[in-house]
């Protein structure tokens, strides 16, 4: 029931042949993800704006409550 040298060889080449093909997917799945991000990238880039828009306009309501916290007039 021994392999010999031959068969053994044989496995190894279909294995690591294998392994090649598992490889060539995993880059282009990967490729296809970052495609993917970059084309979302333009909402998450708005997404953001809008946070900060809604920040900047929320700020002077933060200070002007720690001025009211504070004692200080505005």
């Amino acid at each position: 029931m021994s392999e010999n040298k031959q068969e053994l060889q044989r496995k190894i080449e279909k294995m690591e042949l294998r392994l090649a093909e598992l490889k060539t997917r995993l880059a282009a799945v990967e490729l296809a993800e970052q495609h993917e991000a970059v084309d979302h990238l333009d909402e998450y880039l708005q997404a953001v704006d809008h946070e900060y828009d809604s920040l900047r306009a929320f700020w002077p309501v933060v200070v002007q409550e720690f001025r009211t916290l504070l004692g200080k007039k505005p």
